[in-house]
């Protein structure tokens, strides 16, 4: 089941440079992340992604960016693990704050 949140996350990152990318573009990818008190530990990275943000909501706050970078992460903690897609408004995932949209379980 996936549920939806738009919830506001403290991320830990790590540089990555995409293989063959002579360009020397370096984006941050997620590594823990937490989530209503609990420190979840990225496992694995499934997928990444650029979606378009909801402008009709977001009209206001959209500046220069109306795209946001999409993290499809397995993590976990003690507790078990999931399945969560976190989203930066930043190009490079450091300078703006981190949301997580969905998680599965």
């Amino acid at each position: 089941m996936v549920r939806r949140y738009e919830e506001p996350v403290e991320v830990r990152v790590e540089a990555v440079v995409p293989a063959g990318d002579c360009s020397l573009a370096v984006r941050s990818r997620p590594r823990a992340f937490m989530w209503r008190g609990r420190i979840l530990v990225v496992r694995e990275v499934l997928d990444d992604w650029s979606e378009r943000r909801a402008w009709w909501r977001d009209l206001e706050d959209l500046g220069e960016r109306p795209e946001r970078h999409v993290w499809r992460v397995e993590a976990g903690s003690a507790a078990g693990t999931g399945v969560y897609d976190l989203a930066s408004d930043a190009a490079d995932g450091c300078s703006a704050p981190w949301v997580l949209l969905r998680a599965q379980d």
